[in-house]
């Protein structure tokens, strides 16, 4: 019985239909969305990596030079350069112990980040440090100074706590994380060494650049130095010490200049992106650290949203697939009844106007079987009587437009002014007559377009019958070009905007005489020629607030906003007729009153 049944087989097939395809769609989606985004943050992350090395590079680079001003600073009166005193004076005087104080001092305001020089000139054997403005010195070397690396001038130490060198100041510096450049100060004609610059640099430049680089709580970035050490970190008091877990050495000693790798253990079990900076100076390696879980958590998100999404669809689906299976196959079952009724003589035969052809074994095969004997003569009775009945109502609602007929309107005002003017009322017949043109034209629904002069008729006899309304309380000025007349233009776009005024605008009450300006010409801008529509009157006008809401609501109307409503319909069916590139201006008008302009382009030598 089930597989004979056809809507047994219509749900069965329509859950598998849309089962399949969601399923699939969600695995694909899934592992293409988790490929693709991985892909994008190791190149994005790659690219940020490499500007924050640059930034570092030349900022370390920047530090470099200043140390070389313990050669080319600058000439001290007398007394010569801070480089002749440490290589020649073996006893330091008063004089040279200034000025090289005061070259310390100049060289501490050459970079932001330095907390403090330390300066140790061999030749007198004499230690000086330089601090925020505060110098000192004592007899002898720095004892705890690292040895320099073999065949360096310059070097970087990785990040330490400051100290004060054994100098005593006469101010007290906190110990803080720096990083220290040390340049060994060589004698050049023979080539040795006359002592030792050592510069620690505050870590707020370095830090506020790494920064940037990643996302705390979710991501780490470390700057290591070629032995392991942490120059930089997401724990300040690991600065400085070797790093515990080794996740750092394939990134360290890797022989590419840059490149990515998994990691499959610990909290941060993901991808590890890195690069190196080497100079001659330093040998860092920066490494971003992106767990498992941040790289798929777009992915992860957008794969839940299509799972939701999709199964809320699929609910659906199967709600409808019962749903239609059912009201599907109910008929049909219910057809076959009645059919063995009808044959049974039970059931009037006006009670059938189902038709159904099928060759089947299931419920509509049945019903085809039973059915086909009789389904000619019932659907030739049930037609007939239909298209007799759809006679009757077309002839009904024929009948109900005559009565409406606008010729019927047209030609009443006619017999009325043509009584008008036999009873001596000639104002009384142009009043009809203007009115019988106005609704003449608007009545008539075969033209859609019309060409201008038409549109400013209609005007005319508008503005006529306000003229009988309000005497002499307002005059009109029309500047019509005549090579514009037969520009044809959507019908009706005037008369909203001339009505506006005589809603918003006029105000007869006052002692001024209002004003209405309506202009049409041409104007040329490359290889368009503009159609220019101007309504301009001297009414009370609107506000800016007001004239900027008309503007910003013009596209948009409230369904409760009358006159947004007109201005939007003129501007829509402008634009449909001619081109989106068609506009509605409202500006104001001086010394008051308002201005409304449409622009029309029409290609230059068109047809009009």
């Amino acid at each position: 019985m089930f597989r004979h049944s056809m809507r047994n087989k219509l749900i069965l097939f329509l859950l598998i239909a849309t089962l399949v395809p969601f399923i699939t769609s969600i695995v694909v989606s899934y592992i293409f969305t988790k490929e693709k985004v991985t892909e994008d943050t190791i190149t994005n992350n790659s690219a940020l990596i490499s500007q924050a090395k640059m930034n570092l590079l030349n900022y370390l680079n920047g530090v470099v030079q200043a140390s070389t001003t313990i050669y080319t600073g600058q000439h001290l009166s007398e007394l010569g350069q801070l480089y002749d005193i440490l290589q020649t004076e073996r006893e330091i005087d008063y004089m040279s112990d200034k000025v090289i104080k005061s070259g310390l001092q100049v060289m501490s305001h050459s970079v932001k980040e330095i907390k403090q020089i330390y300066l140790y000139a061999s030749v007198s054997d004499r230690s000086y440090l330089a601090s925020n403005d505060f110098q000192g010195s004592t007899i002898g070397k720095y004892e705890s100074l690292q040895q320099f690396p073999e065949n360096k001038t310059v070097y970087f130490e990785t990040t330490h706590e400051s100290h004060n060198y054994n100098i005593a100041l006469n101010v007290y510096s906190a110990p803080t994380p720096v990083l220290s450049m040390h340049r060994k100060i060589i004698y050049s004609p023979s080539n040795i060494s006359i002592g030792e610059l050592v510069i620690d640099l505050q870590l707020n430049l370095v830090s506020e650049i790494s920064q940037s680089l990643f996302t705390h709580d979710q991501e780490e970035l470390y700057i290591l130095d070629d032995k392991g050490f942490i120059v930089f970190g997401p724990d300040v008091s690991k600065w400085g010490q070797p790093l515990e877990e080794s996740w750092g050495n394939e990134a360290i000693y890797s022989d590419l200049q840059k490149g990515s790798y998994e990691w499959n253990s610990g909290a941060y079990a993901g991808i590890n992106i890195y690069e190196k900076m080497k100079t001659d100076d330093v040998s860092w390696t920066i490494v971003k650290r992106l767990p498992y879980e941040q790289l798929t958590k777009n992915a992860r998100q957008l794969t839940l949203i299509n799972s939701l999404v999709l199964t809320l669809f699929m609910l659906i689906v199967i709600i409808g697939t019962v749903y239609i299976s059912i009201r599907f196959t109910a008929p049909i079952k219910q057809l076959i009844r009645y059919i063995t009724r009808i044959q049974a003589g039970q059931v009037h035969i006006g009670q059938m106007d189902t038709d159904i052809e099928l060759t089947r074994t299931d419920e509509m095969g049945i019903l085809a079987n039973r059915f086909h004997g009789l389904m000619q003569d019932l659907n030739q009775m049930v037609m007939r009587e239909y298209r007799l009945e759809l006679a009757n109502k077309s002839n009904q609602l024929m009948a109900l437009q005559a009565q409406i007929n606008p010729h019927f309107l047209n030609n009443s005002l006619q017999s009325i002014g043509t009584l008008a003017l036999q009873h001596d009322a000639p104002k009384v017949y142009a009043l009809i007559s203007s009115l019988a043109k106005m609704m003449h034209y608007s009545m008539n629904t075969n033209e859609s377009v019309v060409p201008l002069r038409k549109e400013l008729d209609h005007i005319k006899a508008y503005l006529e019958l306000q003229k009988q309304r309000f005497e002499h309380q307002f005059e009109i000025i029309y500047d019509i070009e005549e090579s514009t007349k037969a520009i044809f233009v959507p019908k009706m776009i005037l008369q909203p905007l001339v009505e506006n005024y005589f809603k918003h605008g006029f105000k007869p009450s006052t002692a001024a005489t209002g004003l209405l300006r309506i202009e049409a010409m041409k104007q040329v801008d490359g290889d368009y020629e503009f159609l220019k529509l101007t309504v301009e009157d001297n009414g009370i006008g609107i506000t800016e607030e007001r004239l900027r809401e008309v503007r910003s609501r013009l596209n948009a109307p409230s369904i409760t906003d009358e006159a947004y409503i007109g201005l939007s319909n003129v501007l829509t069916r402008v634009q449909l007729y001619f081109t989106d590139d068609a506009a509605l201006n409202i500006e104001h008008a001086k010394p008051q009153g308002l201005r409304i302009v449409i622009h029309i382009p029409m290609k230059k030598g068109a047809i009009e």
